[in-house]
């Protein structure tokens, strides 16, 4: 074989192989544009919420860079505010005892009002109605029952049961300690002396429980 036909023969050789390698590129990249063209049309049966991104990965260096915020907390610019603590709750029998001596004290200015030195009772009384005011805003309230129709359903301890002229039913006659409410809840029973007919059905009198 001569050298032309030699040299002929590898030119062909050559450029056989320069069209077989770029028709393989060819058909590569018309495989990739098929498989994203067939994943695009698979997307569009989903809703757009539920779509996966067309740049889904996201490239090496952006998914580095999130590991990285994620792996490292961040440091709070301001710490926590400390939680305040609250005030210890006021017990409900050192209110109790404060209604019932401020009850009394107003019963005793009430009592002795017409008589000496009037005036100065009637400032004080009007010192312990603002004090009584005060703990009605507070929640507070203490309750008489003195005139109240006595039944044994009431939620009072009764202290004697005392016979009064004209009393046609039992009847609430004195209240010696209050019934002592807090926000509709009662902290103390109240103590009373219950007034019924002079004659009793069991004949008996019951004594005035302070006379003992």
């Amino acid at each position: 074989m001569s050298d032309a036909k030699r040299t002929e023969r590898q030119a062909r050789t050559e450029r056989g192989a320069r069209t077989a390698k770029g028709g393989g590129l060819r058909g590569r990249l018309r495989q990739r544009l098929r498989q994203r063209l067939r994943q695009r049309l698979r997307q569009r049966r989903f809703p757009p919420e539920f779509r996966i991104p067309a740049t889904y990965p996201p490239p090496l260096d952006v998914a580095e860079s999130a590991e990285a915020e994620v792996s490292v907390p961040r440091q709070r610019a301001d710490p926590e505010p400390a939680v305040a603590e609250l005030p210890p709750r006021t017990p409900d029998s050192a209110l109790a005892d404060l209604a019932t001596n401020l009850w009394r004290l107003g019963r005793k200015l009430a009592e002795d009002e017409a008589g000496p030195s009037a005036t100065n009772r009637r400032r004080a009384a009007r010192h312990l109605r603002a004090a009584q005011d005060a703990l009605g805003k507070a929640g507070v309230l203490a309750q008489d029952h003195d005139g109240t129709a006595f039944d044994m359903g009431l939620a009072l301890d009764v202290l004697a049961y005392q016979p009064v002229p004209g009393t046609a039913r039992e009847t609430v006659h004195e209240t010696v300690r209050p019934s002592v409410y807090r926000d509709g809840r009662r902290i103390q029973l109240g103590q009373v002396i219950v007034a019924r007919p002079e004659t009793a059905p069991d004949g008996e009198l019951d004594d005035d429980p302070r006379d003992r």
